[in-house]
């Protein structure tokens, strides 16, 4: 019985290209031999592996998603929220040629980048929703399938992804404080004392005495200018000691231990003198700006006023930090932000306002370092795109926004809209902490002249010891000969008045008789 073969082709548009054969006994083969008739077992070999390639609709190797969208030519009806403030990121504008809309932001940028890196045509309009500031009311439109997605700054958090898929993340995420910053300029008489921190200072004036005392040590028995009274002994060690800090130190000192203990102590102190010189240069004429506020929980003691943006979800968060709802004020612009701060609750502003960090960065790269943001307070998700559960194009699109935000096409995006100054997140100027230098930094230094001090220490030990015991057996013997003179001179004497006492009775003997 004759088996049919039959060809499989791959039609691209009217042309018809050849990937192969296929028949009932053999299955398919990229070509054909005398062994096609014969009965193969061919089910574990997939088409892929035998076929050539499929060229599919728009000259791509890629297999097609399967959805709708791009087979049926449907149309994307794209939700955007009509903004009153923040327009940088989305802007709804009416289009009076067209009677239609134009928008435009950093949120819609970042968007048709990702579509052109599609690997097939996505066709979609534009569809502004005004939402009341509420963008769950957006989002409500994607669920409810009114809208085929939403593209704008919608913050990804857990309570809406229980109704929609967001892609990836297309901005830095978290919930920060906007306070006024203060001028912390003005100096102390203690300046001086602020680059080193407590236990720095402690370890060297430590290592100050311990060094003079090593000095001592060696030096006392052989050199005259480290022996007299213990006053002289003790003020001649650590004068020499306190005077390496300036290296004004004289040359007294004549052991070769002594020099290496000197040595080594005064690389300590020039490491130590050139970075205390640094630091206090830094605090002296750095511009000292500090955050009026630093923690929520002070808003909270002093019954501050604090501000959110209108419509976001912020206001629930400060419900659950438990700030009085009379104390929570709406603020919708940025130069109501500004002007909110610079009142201060005291004159019917706010002490703190909570917001994203694209917002707050935003504002920031518009309004300077007047004012710092202070967090994170809270943690999210960032921006993302909002599309309906099982949405295949979220993963595709997902992809294409990581590639743009890594890569040189995000930067210019992001440059073209918040200008040179980068968005990211400002957790406040410097404070003095900062530049002060902890022993932790030294520690090394520390360890290696502690180690050559307890060295020398232990080698000039017995020495010392030798030394000031044949001092104390000389002072003995000395002590012990001025008495013996001492008694030898005063016997003779006690003898000549004992000899002379009764002559005197016998005077007066004679005179009364």
């Amino acid at each position: 019985m004759h088996v049919p073969i039959y060809e499989v082709v791959n039609v691209i548009g009217e042309k018809a290209r050849g990937l192969g054969f296929w028949s009932p006994g053999s299955g398919l083969l990229r070509l054909l031999n005398s062994s096609t008739t014969q009965v193969q077992d061919k089910s574990i070999v997939t088409a892929g592996k035998i076929l050539k390639p499929v060229i599919w609709p728009g000259d791509s190797p890629t297999v097609p998603k399967g959805w709708d969208f791009p087979v049926n030519a449907k149309i994307l009806r794209i939700g955007v929220p009509v903004r009153h403030e923040f327009k940088f990121f989305v802007n709804v504008e009416a289009n009076h040629n067209t009677n239609g809309s134009r928008v435009s932001g950093y949120s819609v940028d970042i968007f048709e980048a990702a579509v052109n890196k599609l690997p097939y045509a996505l066709r979609y309009e534009y569809i502004p929703y005004d939402c009341a500031n509420s963008y769950d009311q957006l989002i409500s439109q994607v669920y409810y399938k009114k809208f085929d997605a939403a593209v704008g700054d919608v913050t990804i958090i857990a309570n809406r992804s229980r109704y929609v898929d967001f892609t990836m993340p297309y901005t830095e995420s978290g919930v920060s404080m906007l306070v006024l910053a203060k001028n912390d300029d003005e100096t102390t008489m203690w300046i001086f004392l602020e680059p080193l921190t407590k236990d720095l200072w402690i370890a060297t004036v430590f290592f100050i005495f311990f060094t003079g005392l090593v000095v001592w040590m060696i030096e006392n028995p052989k050199n005259k200018k480290f022996q007299g009274s213990k006053w002289k002994q003790f003020s001649t060690a650590f004068y020499f000691a306190f005077s390496t800090l300036t290296f004004s130190h004289d040359q007294i000192i004549k052991k070769l231990h002594s020099k290496v203990v000197v040595v080594i102590w005064c690389f300590v102190v020039l490491v130590l003198v050139q970075s205390y010189t640094a630091s206090l240069s830094s605090l002296l004429t750095a511009q000292r700006l500090q955050p009026s506020v630093t923690d929520p929980r002070q808003l909270l003691r002093n019954g501050d006023y604090v501000g959110y943006q209108n419509g976001s979800f912020v206001h629930a968060m400060l419900r659950r930090l438990r700030f009085d709802e009379r104390k929570i004020k709406v603020i919708s612009t940025l130069e109501e932000y500004a002007k909110a701060l610079k009142a201060g609750s005291k004159n019917g502003g706010v002490s703190a306002i909570f917001d994203e960090h694209p917002y707050l960065n935003s504002f920031i790269a518009q309004y300077g370092k007047e004012f710092q943001i202070v967090g994170p307070i809270a943690r999210t998700d960032g921006f993302g795109f909002v599309f309906p559960r099982g949405s295949p194009l979220v993963p595709d699109l997902s992809k294409a926004i990581l590639n743009i935000t890594e890569g040189c096409e995000g930067f210019r995006i992001q440059k073209k809209w918040f200008g040179d100054a980068t968005p990211s997140p400002d957790y406040g100027s410097p404070d003095a902490n900062s530049v002060r230098l902890s022993l932790r930094s030294f520690k090394g230094l520390f360890i290696v002249n502690g180690f050559a001090l307890c060295v020398m220490l232990v080698i000039n030990l017995p020495e010392f010891v030798r030394a000031n015991c044949t001092e104390l057996r000389n002072l003995s013997l000395q002590r012990a000969q001025s008495s013996g003179e001492i008694a030898s001179d005063s016997e003779p004497q006690q003898l000549q008045n004992n000899n002379a006492a009764p002559v005197e009775p016998l005077q007066i003997e004679r005179e009364t008789n």
